[in-house]
């Protein structure tokens, strides 16, 4: 090895000066790999005599790598381009759009661009720098328990979701989410299952409560549990599954969360054993590690039945309760034809529900939940459908995100917006949350529909007929 290396270093003198080397100097380094055999590869270094300028390094190209094969480039619009979805058939997607940019010639991850295509090809309104407003839950981290799981969406996941933050949780049939208490409020909406929760508010007055998902085709239960109230959730044999909001984007701050068992782990035990009025030997099986989730010795009394096990309360029961049946309130079908919506606040019927206002929203196939805004950030979270939306922050800038079950999003604070269903035969259905008593919005339509008309004729360059037919109700979803 050792003494063919002087053979070796002038063959890469001799291929160093290949750019400008004479026919005799070329014809001695094929002498030399002709000498040496197949033990040393041989390269070919591509000549830049006809440059505009000379190259600083040298490229080697193996004899034999194969060629690079471009693909086909296919528009993915079929004219005019009017801002609609890219359409790659059954290909893999391009970022091309109406004649501008070119195919991948490296290695992308086509199942994520299938669920956002409009980050690869996206419509030429989209314009400036919008931060990213989409998080899928299957990204998140999940930690398995014993009874469970957990998998969370914070401000380190979502940056710009600063009010709110989220987690879906699971607990296996039976099984307990510990005792604990927030800072922050939290709301929950059951996504199935069964299970029941229990609560006590600051006058010691206690709550008990079954709770369940969409059961037989209706709409499932949400909760709320103010800040620092203490409670409980427990599986019934279904198991169950919930959609948890907390009304800070920065949830898994320390001060925010407090298991009891963990409290009580680190207080001097004849400290917590003088406080329950009991021998330190009674409390030496109080866990040392936060279970987090935990499985029941005793099955619970089966659905329905909450009552049984309620404790007697000499104080009384929370007047205003915290569990709201969504499958006991009317829809309201959207003027627009599109849809229904459910809204939820304490403004008109969850009075518990003082930081969180919520709407359940159903849009029909194709249907378009209509340009609006707000003025609390909008959390989003699609329970099912596909969707596609258009974040426009002012300043010329835009950005359109596509969803699928499972992801969320923000529309943080006045942000221009609409939801369109893609699908010409599934509904869409998912949940808007805010940081808010009282669910706001203002429409488009209807704030043009109520302006003097030669103003918006004016602006829009459209006719004072085409203004006299915007309506001057609220769409809210449109058909």
């Amino acid at each position: 090895m050792f003494a063919r290396l002087p053979h070796l270093l002038l063959a890469g003198l001799a291929l160093a000066g290949a750019v400008s080397a004479t026919p005799s100097a070329e014809e001695e380094v094929r002498a030399f790999f002709a000498r040496e055999g197949a033990a040393i590869r041989p390269l070919n270094f591509g000549r830049r005599s006809a440059a505009s300028s000379q190259t600083r390094h040298l490229r080697p190209v193996y004899e034999d790598e194969m060629p690079v094969v471009k693909r086909s480039k296919r528009d993915s619009i079929t004219p005019p381009d009017v801002g609609q979805i890219a359409d790659f058939g059954d290909q893999d997607p391009e970022p091309i759009r109406n004649g501008n940019g070119d195919t991948f010639l490296a290695a992308s991850n086509h199942e994520i661009d299938k669920q956002n295509v409009d980050n690869v090809a996206a419509p030429p309104t989209d314009a400036g720098t919008v931060p990213n407003l989409k998080w899928s839950m299957s990204l998140s981290h999940t930690r398995l328990l014993n009874g469970g799981w957990v998998r969370e969406q914070t401000i380190t996941d979502l940056p710009p979701s600063k009010d709110l933050a989220a987690a879906e949780i699971r607990l296996s049939p039976n099984a307990y989410r510990e005792l604990h208490w927030h800072r922050v409020a939290e709301w929950g909406y059951i996504l199935n299952g069964t299970g029941r929760i229990t609560a006590i508010d600051d006058s010691g007055r206690s709550y008990t409560s079954d709770i369940k998902g969409p059961l037989n085709g209706t709409d499932p239960d949400i909760y709320y549990f103010p800040p620092g109230v203490p409670h409980s959730i427990q599986a019934l044999d279904q198991g169950l599954e919930i959609l948890l909001i907390f009304t800070d984007g920065n949830f898994d701050a320390t001060g925010t969360t407090f298991m009891l068992s963990d409290w009580l782990a680190h207080t001097p035990l004849e400290i917590v054993a003088q406080n329950f009025g009991v021998n330190t030997s009674v409390l030496s099986g109080i866990p040392q590690k936060d279970p987090y989730i935990l499985k029941s010795t005793v099955p619970p009394a089966p659905y329905g039945h909450g009552g049984d096990q309620a404790v007697s309360d000499p104080n009384g029961n929370v007047p205003s309760p915290y569990v709201f049946h969504l499958d006991q309130q009317e829809k309201k079908m959207a003027p627009g034809g599109g849809g229904w919506v459910k809204i939820q606040d304490s403004a008109s019927n969850f009075a518990v529900s003082t930081m969180v206002a919520s709407a359940l929203v159903y849009v029909e196939p194709n249907g378009l939940r209509e340009l609006h805004w707000h003025t609390s950030d909008e959390w989003l979270y699609i329970i099912s459908g596909n969707a596609r939306a258009t974040a426009f922050p002012g300043g010329s800038s835009a950005r359109t995100f596509d969803f699928q079950p499972g992801d969320t999003a923000v529309f943080p604070v006045s942000y221009g917006h609409y939801i369109k269903n893609l699908s010409p035969t599934e509904p869409l259905i998912y949940l808007e949350l805010f940081k808010a008593p009282k669910f706001v919005d203002f429409s488009a339509t209807q704030w043009l529909a109520l302006m003097p008309r030669q103003v918006v004729a004016d602006l829009l360059k459209v006719p004072i007929s085409v203004v006299e037919t915007f309506a001057k109700e609220k769409q809210l979803i449109v058909s």
